[in-house]
């Protein structure tokens, strides 16, 4: 699904953070609790940067949960970027292609 997101900021207070994103032609709230924003990178960090610095991962999590409900907000939790962290880690790495090292010259002992 695609998303927009229109403003991120922090609750000075209980270090939660608040995402407002367009998702097509709905906008929806995106509260982000601070046990979240403390596991979805290390160190554990309950900052705006970290907000904004993962805001498109918080958004990736709250499009699945939106697929199934029409709510109009959205809490991610410490559960549910353990869910994405554990999904992302396990899913298959790209395969490196190996190249052949072709010779130029066929040198030959005389």
């Amino acid at each position: 699904m695609p998303y927009e997101i229109v403003t991120a900021s922090l609750d000075a207070k209980d270090k939660s953070g608040r995402l407002d994103v367009r998702f097509g032609p709905d906008l929806k709230t995106v509260i982000v609790s601070r046990r979240a924003l403390l596991s979805v990178a290390s160190p554990p960090r309950a900052t705006e940067f970290r907000l904004v610095q993962y805001a498109d991962t918080f958004c990736q999590i709250a499009a699945r949960r939106l697929a199934s409900t029409s709510a109009n907000t959205v809490r991610i939790t410490a559960n549910d970027v353990r869910g994405w962290l554990c999904a992302w880690q396990s899913s298959p790495a790209p395969i490196q292609m190996q190249t052949k090292s072709q010779r130029l010259h066929d040198v030959r002992p005389a």
